[in-house]
């Protein structure tokens, strides 16, 4: 029988510890901190939660198959060949596109236009590979007999899958900017065990989870958004993704003060951290690489945001020497 320990958690930033605080003394915020009870498997005990393979590590059980060791001689250092996502500055700054079987986070406040920034892009993945083709970096398809990418290797969808909204609603979003794509694919669920069910079974070319905070596992205690849940989702996606090399974007909500909800062990978990930042008063976004594993992290990618979605601004510099910069963008 699993062994329960009280811990305390801050529902604004993820802070936890075993002593309840009226004051989070992480972020300072008053009446955030709550109590849960982290189950903790009794010795010689595996309980799985049922439809789901338990992914906890043990050292009794090591996956040699997985760890195998090699000479480093033998291991290929071909190029990667990744996958385009439509956007030319997205692209940029995740180091000239998405790489198989990475993790990206994408953080920002709510209502920035994160979930839109990726339901445009799941839409320009989903009608690249539903013609057969794969998008460079530069945003132009090539033949998928031409290309060795994820388009000519995996099954021609995209998936996205939301926490936050219904099937409908985020139906209604991808019509409004034109992302409406037969081989996107939408669920709606915030169970964890569902979420690695549906990778594994449709085995997309890209997978969308919106949002962490809103995924839980039935494996752990706590609440959704806290730090044991987040802690959870983050380490089973980021397993799904490294054993079917499927890149996954996952979506991350920030606090009042900026930084992202959740553990700080959350960001060190994922290859590619990404800030999408803007002024509620105009429609200029900007995107950041806070860290990224596979490229550098002084890149800035500018878009434009519309109730028809998201462009891309590719002169940034010329839009404020103009002075028609931040008014030209309000909505």
């Amino acid at each position: 029988m699993a062994k329960s320990s009280v811990q305390y958690v801050c529902s604004e930033c993820g802070w936890n510890g075993p002593k309840w605080y009226g004051r989070c003394p992480e972020c300072g915020q008053w009446g955030t901190v709550e109590e849960f009870h982290e189950a903790r498997p009794a010795a010689g005990s595996h309980t799985t939660a049922p439809g789901r393979t338990s992914r906890t590590r043990s050292a009794a059980v090591p996956d040699t198959a997985r760890a195998a060791a090699k000479p480093i001689t033998e291991i290929g250092t071909e190029t990667v060949e990744r996958l385009g996502t439509g956007f030319s500055e997205f692209d940029r700054v995740l180091g000239g596109g998405v790489v198989p079987g990475s993790v990206t986070l994408i953080a920002g406040e709510p209502g920035i236009g994160k979930s839109t920034l990726l339901l445009q892009t799941a839409g320009n993945i989903a009608r690249a590979v539903a013609e057969g083709q794969t998008i460079n970096a530069a945003g132009r398809g090539q033949s998928s007999h031409r290309s060795s990418g994820l388009a000519s290797t995996r099954a021609h969808t995209v998936l996205y899958i939301s926490g936050e909204e219904s099937q409908a609603q985020v139906r209604l979003r991808a019509t409004r900017i034109n992302a409406v794509e037969p081989n996107l694919l939408l669920a709606a669920t915030t169970d964890l065990a569902t979420v690695l069910g549906l990778i594994e079974q449709n085995k997309p070319a890209l997978a969308i989870v919106d949002s962490a905070q809103t995924i839980v596992s039935q494996e752990v205690d706590g609440i959704s958004g806290g730090s044991t849940q987040v802690r959870e989702v983050a380490s089973a996606l980021i397993d799904t993704a490294k054993t079917l090399d499927i890149p996954v974007f996952l979506v991350g909500h920030v606090t009042k003060d900026g930084s992202i909800a959740g553990p700080r062990t959350l960001e060190h978990l994922v290859d590619v951290v990404c800030q999408f930042e803007g002024d509620s008063e105009t429609a200029l976004r900007m995107l950041r690489a806070a860290k990224n594993r596979f490229g550098p992290t002084d890149e800035v990618g500018c878009f434009d945001m519309s109730g028809e979605g998201i462009e891309e601004v590719t002169d940034p510099a010329g839009l404020f020497l103009s002075g028609d910069g931040p008014e030209s963008a309000k909505t």
